[in-house]
């Protein structure tokens, strides 16, 4: 019964890897000569854990055996799995002919009867391993592999390349499985299906910490829309209703505390996230904070976009989700705001609601018919603020304390245009309410 099993499982799963990543064309990379990857059928649902929210098998007992693997002189094996434990777990074992074996653990490379110890060992967090080896000399045309065998684990997909796959191409591959299955890679940029970085290391190394995102890259077969990296400590989802071909937007934070620090007179929290996108038009996205690990949260969060404030469309409970959120530049940092000041200017800015209510600051009209732009930013004390698409515009100028400093009204015009002068070396907010939503942004003065 236990064999009749394990081929219902292995046929099921093997039917849903029509969608390849790697496909062939416009110089993307190799297609793999096989390509396991879990398919949440029927069949094998009961068996089936979430990476990321991608389905993932649980392995025990004997594992998983493929027969019939063409063999070639040199491989590239590449396995997307979770451990159970901290303890040695097998990976995979291709075998040559009758004996000849090569195989991976999470601890060591095995070649027949040798075994390579890692430089560091691995721990329970899922992970991308890639092994690229010669095989022995064989006269076997075809390999075995097994998955698993010793310990238990859950694995998400396995691809089994005939050559050494080159750095750039590898790096593509990496970077597809990082951004579905919620993995952080080691100190490196992430590639699109054509080579584009989507994100930059070098640009963002001091964030390159539970990197998450959402992409839909035809090339890489990805058409990832929600995602929590699977990293320890992770506390953001992020999630789009659509992308268009070729887009990401990939975020990753500074691994500072899950706690509220004074910043002058407001509190903010002390984790901070960046994101880069290769989108081409604006894109909208929900975000969603797991609260259990944020040190009193409190029951005032606000969203903090760059210089602009959201209030929660829902909160409570575990976590706190901010919807219709933009990210107005290539590279945009977010963090979380409480009470204060905050909680005050975004119901000022003509939200309604509170809690449990609709009551984002950018509405979805708001978005789609007016821009805003201040400038200088910061100040020496002069500014000037535009308006464009409003029929209708009402200005007001707040300090951190939520008293009015100015205010300002126009309507019938193509453009707005509103100049002033502020008390130097303080941080000001400035909301700007139209017929169709508002917008609320950070004004620094030094």
């Amino acid at each position: 019964m236990k064999n009749i099993k394990q081929l219902l499982l292995t046929a099921g799963m093997l039917i849903g890897c029509s969608a390849a990543l790697g496909q062939t064309g416009n110089g993307i990379s190799p297609m793999p000569a096989f390509h396991w990857q879990c398919d949440p059928s029927p069949i094998v649902i009961s068996s089936n854990a979430n990476l990321n929210h991608n389905p993932a098998l649980h392995i025990t007992g004997d594992g998983m055996v493929f027969d019939s693997l063409p063999y070639a002189k040199d491989y590239t094996m590449i396995v997307v799995y979770r451990p159970d434990t901290n303890e040695e777990t097998a990976l995979w074992q291709l075998t040559f002919g009758d004996s000849a074996t090569r195989g991976l653990t999470t601890e060591r490379i095995l070649s027949d009867s040798m075994s390579i110890s890692y430089a560091e060992s691995t721990d329970a967090s899922p992970a991308i391993n890639t092994l690229r080896q010669s095989s022995p000399d064989s006269t076997a045309p075809y390999a075995r592999l097994t998955i698993g065998g010793e310990g238990t684990m859950k694995v998400a997909e396995v691809l089994y390349y005939t050559e050494r796959l080159g750095n750039a191409t590898l790096r593509k591959i990496q970077s597809c499985l990082a951004v579905r299955y919620g993995i952080t890679l080691g100190p490196v940029s992430y590639l699109d299906g054509v080579g584009r970085r989507v994100w930059d290391y070098a640009d963002s190394g001091l964030y390159h910490h539970r990197v998450t995102g959402v992409g839909n890259d035809p090339a890489m077969g990805l058409h990832q829309l929600r995602s929590r990296s699977e990293m320890g400590g992770a506390v953001l989802t992020l999630q789009a209703d659509s992308l268009e071909e070729g887009a990401y937007l990939i975020a990753g934070d500074n691994d500072a505390p899950l706690a509220f620090e004074q910043d002058g007179d407001v509190e903010v929290l002390g984790r901070n996230w960046k994101t880069q996108s290769t989108m081409k038009g604006r894109q909208s996205f929900s975000l969603t904070f797991d609260t259990r690990n944020i040190a009193m949260p409190g029951d005032s969060l606000v969203l903090l976009v760059d210089n602009y404030i959201y209030l929660p469309e829902r909160l409570g409970g575990d976590s706190v989700v901010f919807d219709d959120v933009e990210f107005p530049t290539d590279s945009s940092l977010f963090t979380l705001g409480r009470g204060g000041v905050f909680w005050q200017l975004a119901q000022n800015s003509g939200a309604k609601g509170t809690k449990g209510h609709h009551t984002d600051t950018q509405s979805e009209g708001a978005r789609s018919h007016f821009t805003t732009r201040i400038y200088p930013n910061p100040t020496s004390g002069h500014y000037t603020l535009e308006v464009a698409g409003a029929e209708q515009v009402q200005v007001t100028i707040y300090n951190v304390h939520g008293t009015v400093m100015a205010s300002f009204q126009a309507d019938s015009r193509e453009l707005y245009r509103f100049e002033g002068e502020l008390p130097t070396g303080s941080v000001y907010y400035a909301t700007v309410a139209t017929e169709s939503g508002s917008q609320t942004m950070k004004l620094i003065v030094k």
